[in-house]
């Protein structure tokens, strides 16, 4: 299938539906200046209505969220089509619309947190982002290649820091207080954030840590044994007020987790549902990141771009693992692991009013990463004993990014609005030293340089059926060209890879239609969509069963429906359902030595058509809402309905510590969350989860879900 923009006429029949979770504006103390700043949204890099959007999204603020979420991933639960695997306890990433990990971009305060040694399956890097430190978060399901660039396929999550405010007289100051109970987690977390602000000034400081214990299953799993951690997260912004209509300012970001247990491969995990126990003694990550930034931002300004935005950015990733392996439960030594990365990146964005029948959206970023990776060999009391020629990647490589794009959008009197857009990418990869294998030095590869250069449309519209509801859909592109992982990485965290440097880049174009309506007591959204797959970077084993994969691209497709709807019962009582189905399927390379006609390193394969990895199972959430008019408290009850996820492909059928044989159950969780305001300036939560106490795993995850949990918070304000 040729993938080319001129496809953007394709034929689609189905419909199907879902409604957009919006949570618009937010208060500020009275007599405080807001300078809006140009957050990224589906719009180009702009902040405009959604009820008239052409695309699939979800905003929510953190709020609550902080109260009762313990991770930024896992505070998207209840969206369709977004489910949240665990690794481990301290190690959640979404998938979105049936992808996962590098297939995900990840903003933070609109700055790209994916990188070119981000990991292909779901991965630790989104638990480094500190949902404390958020605001809001604005969620894009769908394929947004033209706006946001590569790996923005299943959708793309942006955490956003609060609004810089001025005051208008004197000096203003607040500070918030934040602590959280957990039973199941066996966890306390603690957080204070203070800001300050002037006529011109802005100022923000916070700071939280966190503690977990080993976890608690359900009925029949009890204590999951070496799964707590510890993690703290810091932020600082500075914002100077230098017009009514401009602003400048300097953001740093922390985390530090520390000595994160992996147990899925070591000999403390479960034996559930006939899951086989890992013959290593224990695995350990350690991970850092810190993000530099300064930014200008501009509206309302007349000229070539009536309002602008341009970031520059440090981004710094570092990862040390420690596994120490073993035979028989006897610790036989290990291997210590890491790589550092450091991203510089340089992104414009640009919004110029009045352009035809609309507005101009355009922009430009630069990335250029630069990673070194190496290790080390320990013996049974962690002694090193020699080093290892590189770590999960290569020794010495660097990854640059350049890209820009038009997007437009052009209101017609008639109640169309037609948004096309186009994106011109380049990306490099200079490989200067990796090898065939991580500790030996004779297989070291000659320096090689990689190049992809991408051209991606994307065509979207909207037409009012009368002044409540709108009709959308369209067709959108996306790419990935291979990363540093994809090229270079020879020890996976489950399994051994083998460089590949011939790999093709990924290619994706989602065709998506649907319908939107608002009333005075209904809120109700549909879609359906279906993604064109070519060349999709697919891991295969090596012989089934066995800890080896090969890299290699596959065509295939992914669709799916949505659904979800909002009504409100009376003044206090509302109710909210959901619900996302979806199915998909990419080529394989399978094992077949008698018979295949696929011929590598001395065996035949034949490729076969299996599920997407992780393809997600179907899901229901209904959520019902008391809130009575006049008082201080409300209370929500949930109901989760996940289907069983028994369409696996190759390599999930191999991974056998994680991902039953017959795939991962269904189940079925309630819970309840009440909210007590004590004053205006503080608030009380409690939380009942999984009321049953039902033992269940998220599909793909490392770990048993909690058990039975009560979740306790509290929040100050002065």
């Amino acid at each position: 299938m040729n993938f080319r923009f001129i496809h953007a006429f394709t034929a689609l029949t189905l419909y199907s539906c879902e409604l957009c979770c919006i949570v618009l504006g937010e208060t500020q103390p009275e007599g405080i200046d807001n300078l809006n700043p140009l957050v990224v949204t589906p719009e180009g890099g702009f902040s405009k209505p959604l009820v008239t959007s052409a695309w699939t999204i979800s905003y929510s603020e953190t709020d609550s969220k902080k109260l009762m979420s313990r991770s930024l991933a896992e505070s998207l639960s209840g969206i369709p089509s977004v489910m949240i695997q665990k690794t481990a306890l301290g190690q959640s990433s979404p998938y979105i619309r049936g992808l996962t990990g590098y297939h995900n971009l990840l903003l933070v305060d609109g700055i790209r947190l994916n990188h070119s040694a981000m990991r292909s399956g779901p991965n630790q890097y989104w638990s480094t982002v500190e949902l404390f430190s958020s605001d809001r978060v604005e969620t894009l399901r769908g394929t947004h290649g033209v706006l946001f660039g590569a790996e923005t396929v299943g959708g793309v999550v942006n955490s956003l820091s609060n609004i810089p405010y001025y005051s208008e007289s004197n000096t203003n100051q607040s500070t918030q207080i934040l602590a959280r109970l957990s039973s199941a987690e066996n966890s306390w977390s603690g957080g204070i954030s203070s800001e300050i602000s002037s006529p011109d000034w802005f100022a923000e400081i916070s700071h939280i840590e966190r503690s977990f214990g080993d976890l608690e299953g359900g009925k029949m799993i009890g204590k999951q044994k070496k799964t707590g951690y510890n993690s703290k997260g810091s932020q600082a912004r500075l914002s100077k007020k230098l017009s009514e209509d401009s602003n400048l300012i300097f953001g740093f970001q922390q985390t530090f987790m520390d000595d994160v247990p992996r147990t899925h491969k070591t000999i403390d995990a479960l034996n559930w549902e006939g899951l086989s126990a890992g013959s290593e003694i224990w695995r350990r990550l350690d991970q850092k990141r810190n993000l530099y930034y300064g930014r200008v931002n501009w509206e309302d300004i007349d000229g070539i771009a009536n309002s602008g935005q341009v970031t520059l950015s440090l981004h710094t990733h570092d990862q040390e693992r420690n596994r120490m392996k073993g035979s028989s439960g006897i610790a036989q030594g290990g291997d210590f692991q890491y790589f550092n990365l450091n991203d510089f990146g340089l992104t414009a964005r640009f919004e110029k009013k009045d352009f035809i029948e609309g507005n101009l959206f355009y922009g430009t970023e630069c990335h250029n990463e630069n990673l070194d990776s190496g290790g080390y060999k320990f013996d049974t009391n962690t002694n090193k004993t020699s080093d290892l020629v590189q770590g999960p990647l290569a020794a010495d490589a660097s990854y640059n990014r350049i890209a820009t794009y038009i997007h437009s959008i052009q209101e017609f009197d008639s109640g169309w609005t037609i948004q096309p857009g186009i994106r011109y990418a380049k990306i490099s990869a200079n490989l200067k030293r990796f090898y065939e294998k991580n500790s030996d030095a004779s297989s070291l590869f000659d320096p090689e340089e990689k190049s992809y250069e991408e051209v991606i449309g994307s065509f979207r519209v909207t037409k009012s059926i009368n002044d409540d509801t709108f009709i959308f859909g369209g067709f959108s592109q996306g790419f990935r060209p291979p990363s540093l992982y994809d090229l270079t990485s020879t020890d996976e965290t489950s399994a051994v890879e083998r460089p590949n440097t011939k790999l093709e880049s990924e290619q994706f174009l989602q065709s998506e239609v649907g319908m939107r309506g608002v009333s005075d007591s209904l809120s109700w959204q549909t879609s359906f969509y279906h993604t064109w797959i070519k060349d999709m970077i697919v891991r295969s084993p090596i012989e089934r069963g066995k800890s080896e994969v090969l890299k290699s691209n596959g065509d295939g497709f992914i669709q799916g429906l949505e659904l979800e709807l909002a009504y409100r019962w009376s003044p206090s009582w509302k109710s909210d359902f959901s619900f996302s189905w979806m199915k998909g399927k990419v080529e394989q390379l399978l094992d077949n030595n008698s018979t295949g006609s696929i011929p590598i390193d001395g065996r035949n394969y034949s490729i076969i058509e299996r599920a997407t990895t992780r393809l997600m199972p179907t899901q229901v959430n209904l959520r019902i809402q008391f809130e009575p008019v006049g008082s201080n408290w409300s209370s929500v009850f949930s109901l989760l309905a996940v289907g069983k996820a028994d369409r696996l492909s190759l390599k999930d059928e191999s991974d056998i510590t994680r991902i039953p044989g017959n795939g991962t159950p269904n189940y079925f969780l309630a819970n309840i969350y009440t909210n007590y305001n004590i004053s205006d300036f503080s608030t009380l939560s409690l939380a009942i989860e999984n009321i049953g106490d039902v033992d269940y795993r998220v599909h793909g995850s490392g770990i048993n879900g909690a058990g039975r949990n009560f979740v306790f918070s509290c929040s100050l304000h002065f």
